[in-house]
């Protein structure tokens, strides 16, 4: 799905309007009455008491169209003006056009369900102290609370909290998503969310959401070969799990060879745990990692896509061998955990590479990456990552809430799925496993990217149905891939 700013969603409006398809008021009937359906459809509405909170502009407009809607359907209903009468020659004539529902400037505690039409998409300064506390009082009421277009009290276009935010069990937004449904810390306080079709079909747009990859047809004359070589330099003493739990997801996502780089102590624990796996046992320093006296050129022979970093340690021997592999490799590295740890002490190497770099960073790492704090990337993913991909000329999966994929063009990409029984450790080994198990096969960078974070997100999503988000374990990833 494609994501609109403010900017683009008003200019979408207007056009609409220009071109003759909508007036302003047609316009506002139609996102008030979809509204409507989606909240009659998703709740049962009889005997509930229901507050329809509106502001004075034109969020406050739809928030008057549903009301007459719950009204004349029969549901008992109260509108809460805290702000005033509407500002807006659209909304008032809604306002004025409101009948046999009772009008009042004070909210009460005693909701069942409360429809947020405060603010929409065009707040972008700071709450007062008395709309804080009625935000406050919505959100500690035993209600179900519903936001029009965006939860009040969110910045559209950044995510960030203006001082206090309406906290949606489901927001109903129109036209597109926006930004802050995908951005932190927004994204906590939208719940579900449903783009309702008011018959504008966006064109231009910043971002686009990853959608559900079409499975690729094997071919049945083909064989190992035919499905690439990945290469993994991977594991030390005390993280052989991090190289397990790679080279398995590799496996599963159908790559045709899957060669294993580590030392030898951890051998023959590995093959008893990925059997299926090539092993290639190297010399490892006296602190359980891989050696840097490594034959780069032997050990990469035939590989498609390279994977280093899954439990390597971030050491002086990890930094150096890395060094090795970009400036002597010519086909794509996937650099993860503690080889993105290791790069940050020599980034400017990255500018020196010979072959497609993808890194895949979680906050904290981006953040050493960029020498910020990790508050810093947080509060500015998108245009964090749209930076250091330009400037360094790689590809970068930031990994969090709505993992981003950008490239070195600017193309940003949102995934929807996963759910918080990824944050444990392990998790970004898996996806990692996925990520060059999908390169390997010789699928478009930009493409294997996005069908690995959506695979992922999706493999977490069906396992956490059975076994709950505390409970799930990456190796139950891996089974569902």
């Amino acid at each position: 799905m494609k994501v609109l700013t403010r900017a683009l969603i008003k200019s979408h409006e207007e056009n609409a309007v220009k071109s003759g398809i909508f007036s302003f008021k047609e316009l506002m009937k139609t996102a008030g009455d979809t509204a409507f359906e989606v909240i009659k459809n998703n709740y049962n509405l009889k005997g509930k008491k229901i507050a329809v909170v509106c502001g004075s502009g034109n969020n406050g407009g739809d928030g008057f169209v549903i009301s007459q809607n719950l009204k004349d359907n029969g549901f008992d209903v109260t509108v809460i003006i805290p702000l005033g009468e509407p500002k807006t020659e659209t909304a008032k004539f809604y306002f004025n056009n409101l009948c046999g529902i009772k009008i009042t400037e004070n909210f009460e505690d005693n909701y069942d369900i409360i429809i947020d039409a405060l603010f929409g998409i065009g707040l972008n300064r700071e709450l007062g102290k008395e709309i804080i506390c009625l935000i406050e009082r919505i959100n500690s009421a035993n209600a179900v609370r519903i936001s029009v277009d965006i939860p009040s009290g969110i910045n559209c276009d950044n995510g960030k909290i203006l001082g206090s935010c309406i906290n949606a069990d489901l927001t109903i937004t129109f036209i597109a998503l926006k930004p802050c449904f995908m951005l932190p810390p927004a994204t906590d306080y939208c719940g579900n969310v449903t783009v309702a079709d008011i018959g504008i079909t966006p064109k231009d747009f910043v971002f686009e959401t990853i959608e559900q990859p079409k499975p690729i047809k094997r071919k049945h004359n083909s064989h190992k070969g035919t499905y690439g070589t990945a290469v993994l330099f991977c594991g030390s003493y005390g993280m052989l799990g991090a190289a397990i739990l790679s080279a398995k997801a590799c496996l599963r996502s159908g790559v045709g060879i899957a060669k294993c780089v580590l030392c030898k102590g951890l051998y023959k624990p590995f093959t008893v745990s990925v059997p299926e796996a090539v092993c290639v046992p190297v010399r490892q320093t006296l602190n359980g990692s891989l050696s840097s006296n490594i034959n780069i050129k032997k050990v990469t022979e035939k590989a498609t896509a390279i994977l280093f970093g899954p439990g390597m340690k971030n050491t002086k021997s990890t930094e150096k061998l890395l060094k090795k592999l970009i400036l002597n490799t010519n086909i794509p590295l996937i650099i993860d955990a503690d080889g993105i740890n290791a790069l940050s002490r020599n980034i400017e190497l990255l500018k020196k590479a010979n072959a497609p770099i993808i890194l895949t960073p979680h906050p904290a790492e981006m953040a050493r990456l960029c020498k910020k704090t990790t508050a810093e990337v947080e509060s500015d993913r998108v245009n964090t990552a749209i930076t250091f991909a330009k400037e360094y000329n790689c590809y970068l999966v930031l990994k969090g809430a709505n993992t981003i994929v950008c490239t070195p063009d600017s193309e940003v990409f949102f995934n929807m799925n996963g759910n918080p029984g990824l944050a444990t450790g392990g998790s970004g080994d898996v996806l990692a496993g996925i990520i060059v198990s999908k390169i390997a096969q010789g699928i478009p960078i930009c493409e294997a990217l996005k069908s690995a974070v959506y695979i992922h997100g999706d493999a977490a999503d069906q396992k956490t149905k059975i076994l709950g988000e505390e409970a799930l374990l990456p190796s139950d990833i891996i089974e569902a891939l």
